[in-house]
């Protein structure tokens, strides 16, 4: 039998709020990120989910912050929030405390600025404060200098699976013992380049969000980082740390979908929720709700179907993603909301759905935010060309 994995810290920065706290509260409100944004308006499309003042200011020395990309401030703000709430130092030898993050870009702006410099004037131009950020697991690598973390760093690009994947194999290595605590979470950033090709694949909204709803018409591009700690079971409590939730399984199937788009088949992402069950222990009656990721897209009709497939009722289903915006990293803020529903027994609304849609179907959607008893969250994730997983969090 596997060995029990909980969480026992949380940390988000979102355009919803800047903390967890603050994120929670923002979803318990309906309360949206999604703004009017000069960046997206140059881009085509009027509005976006831009993380504001953060207070990296706080956590990080004038120094440090010279040489490290905002992608990775925004993981290392989050990663305190987590670290500071399950007090994993000094309880762990820092050897045994690690990384593992989801992203879909990375630091792309960083990427393109310090390439941009190199093509123009040659090596001399190549800036070497940049250089170090043009890595995709530069975030993991930065936030773990900073945090004096020595133990498993490991990044996962797996599109919009990043974050659903991270914890999966974070999962196995504290089951593996390679770890004692682990940081886990995803983020991505807005940028020119990332609005700019979002807008040239047809993917953004000209009007704004609308998960799961007749007419939907793209997504609202947005950024952020949540990153949750994870710790064996047992080992937590004999701390004597807070046990917030438990993971309780963890699934991925892969199939074949168009390069570009989502195509219509979802059996294979039914098969990875019935796995994720299984692999939890748990009938699909036992889950009180699934947070989605519908967005405006493709994605949207893909998961209402396998939802179906996997239930017989209509389990209460929704999406965060019309408060924080999509990005590719963004599961991490919906696995965030999940333990959210769980500590404060309330489900979280679908900010922008509107007319039900019959591609969509989302006989339990729920519209707008609610007490309820929440004992056990599914979290589906999808992602385009045809990786499919599924997360079950568990209350203690």
């Amino acid at each position: 039998m596997r060995e029990e994995i909980v969480v026992t810290g949380v940390g988000v920065v979102s355009a919803a709020g800047v903390t967890r706290e603050a994120f929670f509260d923002a979803l318990a409100a309906g309360r949206s990120g999604i703004v009017e944004d000069e960046a997206a308006a140059r881009n085509g499309v009027p509005r976006a989910a831009r993380v504001g003042d953060f207070g990296v200011k706080q956590h990080v020395d004038a120094r440090a912050l010279r040489r490290l990309a905002r992608l990775s401030q925004l993981g290392l703000v989050a990663a305190k929030q987590a670290l500071a709430q399950g007090m994993a130092q000094p309880a762990y030898d820092p050897d045994r405390v690690g990384i593992v993050l989801g992203t879909g870009l990375g630091t792309l702006k960083e990427t393109i600025d310090f390439m941009a410099g190199y093509q123009r004037d040659g090596v001399a131009a190549a800036s070497p404060l940049l250089f170090p950020s043009t890595v995709m697991n530069a975030a993991a690598g930065q936030m773990a200098v900073e945090l004096g973390l020595r133990g498993p760093n490991t990044t996962v690009n797996h599109r919009e699976l990043s974050a659903v994947a991270a914890l999966g194999v974070a999962a196995d290595l504290l089951a593996l013992g390679r770890a004692d605590a682990l940081l886990v979470g995803a983020l991505d950033e807005l940028s020119e380049a990332a609005l700019h090709g979002w807008r040239r694949l047809g993917g953004l909204s000209p009007d704004g969000m609308r998960p799961y709803a007749r007419g939907r018409d793209g997504a609202v591009l947005g950024e952020g980082a949540a990153v949750v700690l994870l710790e064996r079971g047992q080992a937590a409590r004999a701390r004597g740390a807070t046990v917030l939730a438990r993971l309780a399984g963890f699934a991925a199937t892969g199939e074949q979908r168009p390069r570009v788009g989502w195509g219509e088949e979802h059996a294979e992402a039914a098969r990875a929720i019935r796995l994720a069950l299984d692999d939890a222990r748990l009938d699909p009656d036992a889950i009180d709700y699934v947070c989605g990721g519908g967005c405006g897209l493709g994605v949207d009709a893909l998961e209402a179907r396998a939802v179906q497939q996997v239930f017989e009722r209509a389990v209460p289903h929704g999406s965060i993603l019309g408060q924080t915006g999509e990005f590719m990293g963004s599961g991490a803020l919906r696995v965030a909301a999940a333990i959210g529903a769980i500590g404060r027994n309330a489900l979280p609304g679908t900010v922008g759905a509107g007319e039900e849609d019959p591609d969509a179907p989302v006989p339990g959607l729920v519209r707008t935010p609610r007490a309820a008893t929440v004992r056990a969250v599914l979290v589906p994730s999808l992602a385009e060309g045809g990786a499919n997983g599924a997360v079950v969090l568990a209350a203690a």
